[in-house]
């Protein structure tokens, strides 16, 4: 089965994960995309990166109860989690083995490249289920 979805993300939206990415530089930073069933993404919540600091300028982890309280908070505006974003330190916006392997099917995940504290390419991946 594929997903047949075309995702918009709002300026204010891109603007605030840019800005939270680009703060947390040189580590990774990591968040979550909601927004509406037609693919739009209205928000982005900023999460902290639950890895070791020793680790993560290459990996992201959520902890599970923030990630409650954040898909609590979506809902309550009338939103739903459309995926998830984070940032390649000083690395291209590819799809790397370890994101390939985490990856929930049918979920948006939004890689920015950050070198040098600023964010550069930014693109989008969905595996299929």
């Amino acid at each position: 089965m594929t997903l047949n979805r075309q995702y918009k993300i709002t300026p204010v939206a891109l603007k605030k994960m840019k800005e939270h990415l680009m703060g947390a530089y040189p580590l990774e930073g990591c968040g979550i995309l909601v927004g509406d069933e037609g693919g739009s993404i209205e928000e982005v919540f900023g999460t902290k990166n639950a890895v070791t600091a020793e680790n993560a300028a290459g990996y992201f982890e959520i902890e599970p109860l923030e990630m409650y309280e954040l898909e609590r908070k979506a809902e309550e505006k009338g939103y739903n989690i459309l995926g998830f974003y984070h940032s390649h330190p000083d690395c291209e916006a590819r799809m790397s083995s370890e994101d390939s392997e985490h990856m929930i099917p049918q979920m948006l995940y939004v890689i920015a490249s950050v070198k040098n504290g600023r964010c550069g390419e930014i693109r989008g991946y969905v595996k299929d289920l």
